[in-house]
């Protein structure tokens, strides 16, 4: 899906939404009204105020595979991910108070493909998935007041 100016102004507008009032008392109407866009325009795009988390979740996390490719070095995983979701950490927060953190757990598992992956290659990067999901979870629950490279730190001395 493209991210034109519409999805844009919905993502937006259901984000700040997020932030005054519980998720399941937000409506379409409230979205579109808050987005200024037309209600055809909001199901041209989505299907439902969900796909609308799923799809601003999907692209932070293909943005991060973007940079971290660029950056070409594997040992940078962890750190360059730690990074994104500091970076992001408002939006991210957003989705735990809220009560969908579990979607970047299906995030986490759709942007590794695991789906498609023989049953080898799944277990591991399955694994992955829970154990980078905890991580994250954890620290949004704490608030992520702790820094990306405090928490790195915290891994070093842990697995020494």
């Amino acid at each position: 899906m493209e991210t034109g100016y519409a999805v844009e102004k919905i993502t937006d507008g259901l984000l700040e939404l997020m932030g005054e009032k519980p998720f399941e008392k937000i409506t379409v109407s409230d979205i579109v009204r808050r987005a200024e866009v037309g209600r055809a325009s909001f199901y041209r795009h989505f299907d439902s105020k969900e796909a609308v988390v799923h799809h601003h979740l999907s692209r932070l996390l293909k943005e991060w595979g973007r940079e971290f490719e660029a950056i070409g070095k594997p040992e940078e995983l962890e750190p360059s991910l730690l990074r994104h979701f500091y970076g992001h950490r408002n939006f991210y927060l957003l989705l735990h108070h809220c009560g969908m953190s579990h979607y970047l757990l299906e995030a986490i598992r759709g942007a590794m493909e695991l789906d498609s992956k023989l049953e080898q290659e799944a277990y591991p990067l399955s694994w992955f998935a829970g154990g980078l999901y905890g991580l994250v979870d954890e620290w949004m629950r704490r608030g992520m007041v702790t820094s990306p490279d405090e928490l790195e730190a915290m891994s070093r001395e842990n697995s020494e």
